[in-house]
């Protein structure tokens, strides 16, 4: 089902949600020279529930943090990597400071919509989920997905499937939310780069943790640089598949 505009900010799920009230939502989102686009993410986070937001900046050489600066109306924590440490690292830094009972991880870039949020803490709430993975294939996006993408995510899905009967297509989404209960997947990881989003997926399902995917729309990236070094993501997955297999046998 893919959500159309203007569905999100109504979102009628909330009014049967008895818990929200008393629940911390913990919003990661890492930042690297992302100047022209993370005061606009963050403006669109939604302000329905009791939340907290945790920027790692992770070495930027623009005005991101500046721009941060200049918010004065959100609960914003910020932290500072002084060098480039990958995004897994910043991830990895942002769950460390978390406090709410759900976290969620969120993209600088404006590529996510942050409306969407509710979306993925629903399964959460509702017991029906540990972690939920926002996916593109469900919902919409609005560039063409490269090509190695593409391959990579099949591959991913393929893997999880076989060792663990795990159906888990935006793999490398970094979209996602996740149950309080389920941190301990994020410990003693092995990848702080691009690894780290298959890493945990493959822990959660070695530790029996419930995943899903809820649709999500991508959005046509406006400004910055990615992360996306497409060789070292390449690397860093195929490593992690391995690994975990050797483990496995």
């Amino acid at each position: 089902m893919i959500r159309q505009e203007g569905q999100i900010k109504e979102f009628e799920a909330y009014k049967n949600w008895e818990l929200k009230d008393q629940l911390l939502i913990s919003i990661v989102i890492p930042l690297y020279n992302e100047e022209n686009s993370i005061k606009t993410v963050i403006k669109r986070i939604p302000n329905h529930f009791n939340y907290e937001i945790i920027i790692v900046d992770d070495g930027s050489t623009d005005n991101s943090v500046a721009k941060i600066n200049q918010i004065y109306n959100r609960k914003i924590k910020l932290i500072r990597h002084f060098e480039n440490r990958g995004y897994g690292a910043a991830i990895l830094t942002g769950i460390k400071h978390t406090t709410g009972d759900i976290i969620v991880t969120l993209d600088s870039d404006g590529q996510h919509d942050p409306e969407e949020m509710p979306f993925l803490i629903e399964p959460i709430i509702n017991n029906q989920a540990d972690i939920v993975v926002g996916s593109r294939y469900l919902g919409r996006s609005t560039y063409r997905v490269p090509l190695h993408t593409r391959v990579g995510e099949f591959f991913v899905k393929k893997c999880l499937w076989y060792m663990f009967h795990q159906n888990i297509a935006n793999n490398q989404s970094g979209f996602r939310a996740f149950n309080k209960k389920g941190l301990k997947i994020f410990e003693n990881v092995i990848f702080s780069k691009f690894g780290l989003c298959t890493e945990v997926l493959f822990k959660a399902a070695i530790n029996g943790l419930r995943i899903c995917e809820v649709p999500i729309t991508v959005n046509r990236r406006e400004h910055g640089f990615s992360y996306n070094k497409i060789l070292e993501i390449c690397k860093s997955v195929l490593s992690c598949i391995i690994l975990i297999f050797l483990l496995l046998i």
